[in-house]
């Protein structure tokens, strides 16, 4: 909003922006439009003026028919097709397991931060902000509190469980070998993920002393690397790889809807669908079954 009282204050007169008249707003999307050749950059644009506008009681110029289709044709010439990165598959955790799974806490820390994601259909925040108080173990599964979510806004809380697998790709004994490693109160407030250091006269890592969880940058680097190490594109594949990833391989085995849904924590079925990748197989069936 302060960006767009600066661009009302750059006229000479100055135009009011608190009001805005329609024909002001309009045309402010227009030079947004232009500047930045960006979608998001006109959303945001609008929803703080309309913000800014109902906190002062006053009527919203963004509700007019001449602001509506002037940000309805400027989103049309502004959008791109968006890019998705690939999802990770079972076959791509094999191959981590057989990489990374030893007795070197740097390692177990990328595996697990992997096979988590993937087994919990867990966002990054999902996954950094684990607790070790957070997670509990029992003969069949583990339970995972999820405190903060980005669907959670009034912050119930969600109880994800992951079960026991017994291969090696297990998520749940992977992270019990991790949690031994790292040596600290299993019931702490300590965070699950967290830098580690490396101490040369004892040639192992160690977590660090400040609990603080690992930042999406140091996070992304970790698991790219990891990704790389396997042979994979690094270009095409991201954090929210394993998310993806996770929710195709449970489409594919046919998982009910409404598990799947409650699993990721997704509040809508558009943005629960546009997680799942299709196989060339299930995309021919509709056509291979026409009858033509």
């Amino acid at each position: 909003f302060n960006a767009f009282c600066r661009w009302c204050g750059a006229f000479i007169p100055s135009i009011s922006a608190l009001p805005a008249a329609d024909e002001h707003v309009a045309l402010y999307i227009i030079s947004i439009a232009k500047d930045y050749k960006s979608s998001s950059k006109i959303q945001l644009a609008i929803h703080s003026i309309s913000w800014a506008h109902q906190l002062a009681g006053l009527k919203d110029p963004c509700e007019s028919a001449l602001v509506k289709l002037t940000k309805e044709g400027a989103i049309r010439e502004t959008s791109k097709p968006v890019v998705k990165k690939e999802p990770i598959t079972p076959d791509h955790l094999k191959l981590l397991v057989q990489r990374y799974k030893s007795n070197n806490l740097y390692n177990m820390r990328t595996l697990c931060m992997c096979l988590l994601g993937f087994a919990g259909f867990l966002r990054f925040s999902e996954l950094a902000n684990i607790r070790l108080m957070d997670v509990s173990f029992n003969d069949v599964c583990m339970k995972i509190n999820i405190v903060k979510s980005k669907t959670d806004v009034y912050k119930e809380g969600h109880e994800l469980c992951i079960a026991r697998t017994h291969g090696d790709t297990c998520p749940v004994h992977t992270l019990e070998e991790y949690i031994s490693l790292l040596g600290v109160e299993v019931n702490s407030s300590d965070y699950l993920f967290r830098s580690l250091t490396f101490c040369k006269n004892a040639n192992v890592y160690k977590v660090r002393r400040d609990n603080r969880p690992l930042s999406y940058t140091r996070a992304r680097e970790i698991v790219l690397h990891a990704f790389g190490e396997i042979g994979l594109d690094k270009s095409k594949f991201g954090i929210h790889s394993l998310r993806s990833g996770g929710a195709t391989a449970a489409a594919a085995a046919g998982i009910n809807d409404r598990l799947f849904k409650k699993h990721g924590r997704w509040r809508s079925e558009k943005a629960k669908d546009g997680y799942v990748r299709e196989s060339i197989q299930e995309k021919l069936f509709v056509t291979q079954n026409l009858g033509i």
